[in-house]
């Protein structure tokens, strides 16, 4: 017979109880001021063994020469987000920074939060609604226009998608679009791809081949001995 609901929430607050009680005396027990092994990607507990120092120098320089395509690539779980997060942690006030994690959007919500992290909309400009109806021609030449003026500043833009192995075609190539926005000189905007292995493969598409050729630096993070 099916206990009674009452009854049911009881058995589970008591669960719950418990388990709390037990973790807490396991980070009692080994001295934690913490949550251990959380899967978030905490960037203070970046470990930086020989291939994520090398992968963190790499993309520093990167950036630094304003190179402008760089892709990371590696297995799951070997620290690509954390690597990145560390990364923005580490960045001058003059390198402005936009973080995309969700690869599923459209070419035009891709627009519009590139120009909400780069702070020249606001979020609550955007809850509003403000840039609904704003033509993606538009928002192209407002991020152009941003991009420009922070020449002037001596300051950067960078770019840096997440789980870039899952980007539809479509997004793929208005990225690579994205990428002409460049003076004679430099481009005006970098873009760091980070991604799970098959993301080489993606890239080694024939009607990829024009974006594979642009990129500059490539890195493959390799999982702990």
């Amino acid at each position: 017979s099916m206990m009674p609901a009452s009854s049911s929430a009881a058995s589970f607050a008591r669960i719950v109880t418990r388990a709390r009680e037990e973790y807490a005396m396991y980070e009692d027990f080994y001295g934690f001021v913490e949550k251990p092994f959380s899967l978030t990607p905490d960037p203070r507990y970046l470990y930086r063994s020989e291939s994520h120092a090398n992968a963190f120098e790499l993309l520093q320089y990167g950036i630094r020469r304003r190179e402008g395509f760089i892709v990371v690539t590696g297995d799951i779980g070997t620290g690509k987000t954390t690597l990145c997060r560390a990364l923005l942690d580490q960045l001058d006030r003059k390198t402005f920074t936009a973080l995309v994690l969700n690869p599923f959007i459209s070419e035009d919500d891709l627009l519009r939060l590139i120009l909400q992290d780069f702070g020249v909309v606001s979020r609550e400009e955007m809850k509003r609604g403000r840039l609904a109806a704003v033509s993606r021609q538009a928002l192209i030449e407002a991020l152009n226009d941003f991009l420009l003026s922070l020449l002037a500043l001596r300051a950067k833009a960078l770019l840096i998608i997440d789980e870039a192995q899952n980007l539809p075609r479509p997004i793929l190539e208005f990225i690579r679009m994205l990428s002409n926005l460049e003076t004679d000189k430099e481009k005006l905007l970098q873009i760091v791809m980070v991604g799970q292995l098959n993301l080489k493969d993606v890239l080694r598409s024939p009607e990829l081949r024009q974006l594979d050729q642009r990129v500059s630096i490539r890195y493959e993070l390799r999982p702990l001995a």
